[in-house]
């Protein structure tokens, strides 16, 4: 890790506001927080960059990265999965990170309205409007006042049917709201750019 490195504001707050914690945890999907003091003893791959902190992990173990700037500690942030050599940028901070990942969730098969058809990770819509408005609780003071509005917004949709390449299935966006949104909201000219994870 980078000497001069420090942690972003927004994550000092998630953690004075006790998000890191299981009382008042803030699950974001497959974004499973680091603690403050996980990220300072990281202990780095052989070769492994050390301007890429790592600050959370997905169910499978990869790396959600903050890739460190002297001239700005709002970095950006990246996606390593384990097994490449490149990670991925996925928002030029830590808060249009969240943003985008909840755009992305809203529009995933994860969610059912016929309960006779229902897998064991989707939600149904009253535990959706659950979960979206305690984001608002929780991410308020977080995250700026128009990604909040945008929240209050998801909040009062319903789910739909969509059909996609993919199949079909319950969303509260469709592929082309989450990309019209992500485009937006997510303004970065890096987004979905590589970059190197070892020394090569």
């Amino acid at each position: 890790m980078k000497k001069a490195f420090k942690i972003p504001t927004i994550y000092l707050n998630m953690n004075n506001l006790g998000l890191l914690e299981r009382y008042n945890y803030l699950w974001i999907d497959d974004m499973e927080w680091i603690t403050i003091d996980q990220i300072s003893n990281y202990q780095y791959e052989e070769g492994e960059i050390d301007s890429l902190i790592p600050f959370a992990h997905t169910a499978r173990y990869d790396n959600w990265v903050w890739i460190y700037n002297e001239l700005n500690n709002n970095y950006a942030v990246g996606l390593c999965e384990s097994s490449e050599l490149y990670g991925v940028y996925y928002a030029q901070n830590t808060e249009d990170a969240i943003m985008r990942n909840i755009i992305e969730y809203l529009s995933s098969a994860d969610f059912y309205r016929d309960s006779d058809s229902t897998l064991s990770y989707q939600k149904s819509e009253n535990e959706l409007k659950i979960l979206i408005n305690t984001w608002k609780d929780q991410l308020t003071g977080i995250l700026c006042e128009q990604y909040i509005e945008l929240i209050n917004y998801f909040s009062n949709l319903k789910l739909k049917k969509y059909t996609h390449k993919q199949g079909e299935w319950d969303a509260l966006l469709s592929y082309d709201e989450r990309d019209n949104l992500i485009e937006k909201y997510i303004k970065f000219e890096l987004i979905n750019d590589e970059f190197p994870r070892f020394n090569i």
